[in-house]
C-alpha cells in the first residue's frame, strides 16, 4: 500500500489522507473496510470499491472514526484470490497516526495558496 499524507497550511495536525492498495496492479476488485478491532473484519465502507481511498483528518473526526482501523480487501478478477492490505489506525490528528507506526510514503503540506509543497517543490493540483 502506498500513503500519502498533505498537511494544512500553518496545522500541523489536520491533514489529507491518500491511501492507495494496490498502486500497480489493476485487474483487481476493491473495497475498503472500517474496523474497531484488527483481529476482525471490519464493515465494508458504503461505495469505497476502487483502488484508492481518501479520507481527511477532519472527517475521521465527524464520523466517529477515532481510533478504528481502515483496510482494503481485494480480489484477482482472473484467480479469485483474496488479500487484504495492511491496516492504519485513523485518528483525527495526523501525529498519532503517524505515532500509531504508519509509515507514510510522502508527506507535503499545502501552502498559503493551496498549492502542494514537496520537497521543495511547488505542485499544482
Amino acid at each position: 500500500m502506498i500513503k500519502y499524507a498533505i498537511r494544512l497550511h500553518n496545522n500541523s495536525q489536520d491533514a489529507h489522507l491518500i491511501f492507495h492498495a494496490t498502486p500497480d496492479l489493476t485487474h483487481y476488485n476493491w473495497q475498503w473496510y472500517l474496523t474497531e478491532d484488527k483481529k476482525h473484519e471490519g464493515k465494508p465502507i458504503k461505495g469505497e470499491f476502487y483502488q484508492s481511498y481518501g479520507t481527511t483528518t477532519d472527517l475521521i473526526k465527524k464520523f466517529g472514526e477515532e481510533g478504528k482501523y481502515i483496510y482494503c480487501k481485494y480480489i484477482d478478477r482472473n484467480t479469485h484470490q483474496e488479500y487484504k492490505s495492511e491496516l492504519i489506525r485513523l485518528y483525527s490528528d495526523i501525529n498519532k497516526i503517524i505515532n500509531s507506526g504508519t509509515l507514510f510514503d510522502d508527506i507535503s503540506e499545502y501552502d498559503e495558496n493551496g498549492d502542494i509543497i514537496k520537497k521543495g517543490a511547488k505542485l499544482q493540483i
